[in-house]
């Protein structure tokens, strides 16, 4: 059970002990984070109604305050902690066994310790209160100051930390600061410099120079400046070792001749869960690999043949691992995860290490993750690899070469007779069958990686994924690699994917081996590399993959439909949703995150409950058009559709969103088909169950 919390940094979050969230209006939160922020100080009504409602009669603005009031004392009684006072004509909010972000953030960035500065700049997740906007000047006013306040706090914090990370050689963490804060303040020459040279200390020159021009780029467009002799003297330095003998300027690592040491592990939080990556190699692209089932970051570099393929990898790009959540270094015991959080975690991990644009590079099950992410966020997506990947985790009609029940148990069978001992590798790498130093390792990979339960509970997920209806959405750079004998995942699975990625390259390599150190894994570096090296940029389009949310409103009379439209809007603010289209009775909205589609439409159902309105929603996931503020597409028809299949209060979510949230807690029931132009047949669909896994959903 969470304790209470408001965090007002990158938006509004209220939750009460439970994770209760209370039905605010906007302009309640704002009264809120306006009283959080003088916490403990007594505030007058008249002043309140003034700040928020300065448009309306004295009158209106008294009864307004009156209602906001009496919501915010209903759920501070519910919240658990805290107290929100009214006497006479004064308000005040005291947020005693609050967990407030922005006391929180201030408290921490005063500390001189480097560990406080990062929690700090954890807490920093965007300006304070955004995205909310009430068009009150008065309001307006005070936010603007606040928010530059807040804001110059936090630069000030990833200057002390930049500083902090020059001075004591420590180039990884120096980028991933020095990065976020030239994405604050972009004119910082100082900053240039420092990045600059923590490129240098990485090995990666090229980055070094490229970082010069968009700094001289920058001074000339935006000061008509150019950049000071320190900043040039110190590119041309870096332009002299570019074009000096390798030998005069060997890694670090390898200065004796021996092996590249391991890299240290990192942390970073995601929807407060430990995710574990590395970084290694110096090449000038970026390149993420999610691995299949289960992984241990350290124990990678314990195979030579392993450590092989990464040390290759790392001539050609700056890669980063991931150990993902429930796996290896990363937080255990955290339950099923979803392809979505999964997908959110990689893009905590390419923040954390200021990675603007990467190649996913997916193996096996961590495919599916990659297809998702690079359809999800093509503008964060450079190239997609894939090898050893598939589609759809279990047998169908349709996908006849995925395994059977049958099959799959006899695996979690093995699995569960076979952990601990030296692995056997007829599936895996049949090739090192009988080579028992990797045998050996990769049993202690594997047990390192997760708990045999644990194990077997990810395997069953992982037969359960079905990402086939979003493959039309990847318009991203796309090489697939397959093997043409191997034993987990067979070519035609291969040539599915190629065959419905638009523009996708297929390559199939001989051998049985399902994993990426296995038999002529040079090979496949090669590959990879031709391919990312050679790829263009994606010319980004308006094409977007999408969650869609279509509600219907049945109220009494056009007031109670006006309520129930206002507090829809306030919902879709509180779960990152945008409204697209609107009628008397209709909203149509979209979201990056089909969990969140389905946590709005269960709030809003819940916060009409009151109002005595009826409200039918469906939902589905697929390919959208933008076209300026509206968006168009198959996806937008198939939602507004199953609308019709949806009785009072019920949800509809199509098959599509049910496959990419297996593990998300949730339970469906068979609810008919829908038809449209532009899906292959029929669609299924299914009515949304609350369990008590999700009870927060």
């Amino acid at each position: 059970m969470t304790g209470p919390h408001l965090h007002l940094l990158g938006g509004f979050d209220f939750a009460g002990a439970g994770a209760a969230v209370p039905a605010f209006s906007r302009k309640a939160r704002a009264m809120v984070a306006y009283l959080a922020l003088q916490a403990g100080h007594s505030q007058s009504r008249e002043k309140l109604a003034a700040l928020l409602w300065s448009l309306n009669g004295d009158t209106q603005a008294r009864m307004s305050l009156r209602q906001a009031v009496s919501a915010v004392r209903k759920a501070m009684q519910k919240s658990g902690g805290g107290r929100f006072l009214t006497e006479g004509t004064s308000i005040a909010l005291h947020l005693d066994d609050f967990d407030f972000d922005v006391a929180r953030f201030e408290a921490l960035a005063k500390s001189s310790s480097p560990e406080d500065l990062e929690q700090a700049l954890v807490l920093y997740r965007g300006d304070l209160l955004d995205g909310l906007g009430l068009k009150e000047e008065p309001f307006e006013d005070w936010l603007r100051v606040e928010r530059e306040r807040l804001r110059m706090i936090a630069v000030a914090t990833l200057d002390r930390l930049v500083a902090h990370y020059s001075a004591s050689n420590d180039p990884a963490y120096c980028v991933r600061t020095a990065a976020r804060l030239l994405a604050m303040e972009p004119l910082r020459e100082d900053i240039h410099r420092a990045l600059m040279r923590a490129y240098a200390a990485q090995g990666r020159i090229n980055l070094a120079l490229k970082q010069y021009e968009l700094c001289r780029d920058a001074l000339q467009r935006d000061l008509r400046l150019t950049p000071e002799p320190e900043t040039r003297e110190l590119y041309e330095d870096l332009r002299a070792r570019r074009g000096a003998s390798p030998s005069r300027f060997p890694h670090p690592a390898s200065a004796s001749g021996s092996d590249p040491a391991r890299p240290p592990t990192h942390y970073v939080k995601s929807a407060g869960i430990n995710i574990a990556y590395q970084v290694s190699g110096d090449g000038p692209i970026d390149l993420v690999y999610v691995p299949g089932w289960v992984s241990n970051l350290d124990l990678a570099w314990d195979s030579p043949r392993f450590a092989h393929v990464l040390r290759r990898l790392g001539t050609f790009s700056r890669l980063i691992r991931i150990d993902k959540r429930g796996t290896g270094l990363s937080d255990r015991n955290v339950g099923l995860p979803t392809l979505e959080e999964r997908m959110e975690d990689v893009r905590a991990v390419l923040d954390a290490v200021g990675s603007k644009r990467t190649v996913l590079f997916g193996s096996s099950e961590g495919g599916p993750m990659c297809m998702l992410f690079a359809a999800t966020y093509p503008e964060r997506t450079a190239a997609l690899v894939l090898t050893g990947a598939y589609a759809r985790g279990g047998w169908a009609k349709d996908y006849p070469w995925a395994r059977t029940v049958e099959q799959v148990q006899q695996d979690v069978d093995a699995v569960e007779s076979q952990w601990g001992k030296p692995a056997d590798m007829r599936n895996a790498a049949p090739s090192l069958i009988e080579n028992m130093v990797e045998r050996e390792w990769f049993a202690a990979y594997l047990r390192n990686s997760a708990s045999p339960a644990d194990a077997i509970a990810l395997w069953r997920w992982g037969t359960e994924i079905d990402v086939r209806d979003i493959l039309p959405a990847i318009h991203v750079p796309t090489l697939i690699v397959q093997r043409t004998n191997d034993r987990w995942v067979r070519p035609e699975e291969g040539r599915y994917l190629a065959t419905h990625i638009d523009g996708a390259r297929y390559v199939e390599l001989a051998g049985r081996d399902h994993v990426i150190w296995g038999e002529d894994c040079d090979r496949l570096v090669d590959e990879i590399r031709s391919f990312v090296t050679g790829a263009l940029p994606p010319t980004l389009g308006q094409r977007l993959l999408l969650s869609v949310l279509a509600i219907e409103i049945e109220a009494a009379n056009e007031r109670a439909v006006g309520q129930c439209a206002e507090a829809i809007r306030d919902e879709l603010l509180l779960f990152d949703g945008k409204e697209i289209r609107n009628s008397v009775n209709k909203v149509l909205a979209v979201f990056h995150r089909p969990t969140r589609a389905i946590q709005c439409a269960v709030a809003i159902r819940e916060r009409l409950k009151p109002l005595a309105a009826d409200i039918r929603s469906s939902i589905h996931i697929g390919e959208c058009e933008s076209r300026g503020e509206d968006f168009s597409g198959v996806a937008i028809e198939v939602t507004s559709r199953s609308l019709d299949h949806a009785r009072p209060g019920e949800i509809i979510a199509s098959r599509t969103v049910r496959d990419l949230i297996v593990g998300s807690g949730l339970a469906f029931e068979e609810q008919g088909e829908v038809e449209a132009n532009g899906l292959a047949g029929a669609l299924q669909l299914f009515s949304v169950k609350a369990t008590p896994a999700s009870a927060d959903v």
